[in-house]
């Protein structure tokens, strides 16, 4: 009898995230040195001069990538000019790993901040279009205690917005007014 195959490969989740990029073998280097990512396994196509696919592995994940193929549909998110997924990575030291992501080419979309939520966190492009939240857990923040703090957040906001308003409902009510003055 045939020894049973496990439907999930070993260091696998069920759900792994595949990422499709532009070059497959620059992807690697880039991830490796932007967020410490290990090789795992290497396809390359029948000449074996490039990469088709690439398995690495970033703190405890493993994340599939695979070069973009047009016949296929696979297309990377600069060739669609699209960048609407986002990973989010939890790391040791986010500000380490920050500046470690920049020196390797990653811009910034927003700066890293400590959050109402309890991490600290901020969101980076990497240079084949995908979108990476890193964050740090800073504090244990309570479900109450974030909430009270996400409400402490929108006052000013809806303070301003109610300035807006009313400074705009001023400001027709003075163009009634200087419209009725007789010159």
């Amino acid at each position: 009898m045939a020894k049973k195959v496990n439907p999930v490969p070993r260091g696998y989740r069920t759900v792994t995230p595949c990422l499709i990029v532009s070059d497959v073998n620059h992807a690697v280097d880039f991830y490796t040195q932007a967020l410490g990512a290990e090789l795992l396994t290497q396809a390359n196509d029948p000449g074996d001069s490039f990469a088709v696919q690439a398995s690495v592995k970033i703190g405890n994940s493993v994340i599939i990538l695979q070069a973009e193929n047009l016949a296929s549909g696979l297309l990377s998110p600069l060739s669609q000019a699209n960048g609407s997924n986002q990973l989010h990575l939890y790391v040791e030291d986010i500000d380490a790993l920050w500046a470690r992501a920049l020196a390797a080419g990653a811009t910034v979309i927003s700066e890293p901040v400590n959050t109402y939520w309890g991490d600290r966190n901020g969101v980076l492009l990497d240079m084949f279009g995908h979108r990476w939240s890193l964050a740090s857990r800073v504090e244990h923040v309570s479900t109450e205690e974030a909430k009270k703090r996400l409400a402490q957040l929108h006052a000013p906001l809806e303070t301003v917005e109610l300035a807006n308003a009313n400074v705009s409902i001023l400001a027709d009510t003075l163009a009634e007014s200087s419209e009725t003055v007789v010159h």
